[in-house]
């Protein structure tokens, strides 16, 4: 069967998709709870905790076991491929810069790329993510270039991880994590936890199996 793949792209200003071969996206969820995650190696170890924060407020929130930390994956800077973390579910770190999937898009400057991708994978359901979190030092340690802004680990991968969960869509509520709109450290509207309606669309999808 052929593998469905689908990109979800989390850029400066918003978050967007890029669907190829979904069938149903509409409809995308993970196949099985618990999910069991990894953190690669190349994420410097003063964040892990961060990360892990992000999956568990999904867990405190709705009081259900919905990840699983699972360890850590050992990956070299070449092996930073979806192909070497099937069925693992792994957070990646990178300093390179985000493709932009756009036909003859010039190349992104630092700065300007997506902050993360999150690829899913499954041909009828997700049975696989993960999360690359791009140009690392800028992003998340120094501040962009241009702006200085230095974004939340918690907060990316709390919203990625509902794109785990839900596929691409994105909420209209501006309570949620699943706003296309994320916010630098500091920020008024900086989101680290999850809004009412993020926790409702958790248990219309997935009440029944708990």
């Amino acid at each position: 069967m052929v593998v469905a793949v689908l990109l979800l792209l989390l850029t400066l200003g918003g978050c967007g998709f890029a669907p190829l071969n979904v069938e149903g996206d509409s409809a995308l969820r993970f196949d099985r709870l618990p999910i069991h995650y990894k953190i690669s190696s190349s994420i410097p170890s003063e964040y892990h905790e961060e990360i892990k924060a992000a999956f568990e407020e999904w867990n405190t929130a709705t009081q259900t076991q919905v990840f699983v930390f699972d360890g850590f994956k050992d990956l070299q800077e070449d092996q930073l491929d979806p192909a070497y973390t099937w069925d693992e579910n792994v957070v990646l770190a990178t300093n390179q810069i985000g493709n932009i999937d756009a036909p003859n898009a010039p190349p992104a400057r630092a700065g300007t790329g997506p902050l993360a991708r999150t690829f899913l994978k499954g041909a009828t359901a997700i049975r696989d993510a993960d999360i690359y979190l791009f140009e690392f030092d800028s992003n998340y340690v120094r501040g962009r270039p241009e702006t200085g802004d230095v974004y939340s680990i918690r907060s990316v991968v709390l919203h990625e991880a509902g794109h785990m969960l839900f596929g691409p869509d994105h909420s209209t509520d501006e309570a949620s994590i699943m706003t296309a709109q994320l916010y630098p450290r500091g920020h008024e509207k900086e989101k680290l936890t999850l809004g009412d309606v993020d926790i409702s669309h958790f248990f219309e999808i997935y009440g029944n199996e708990l």
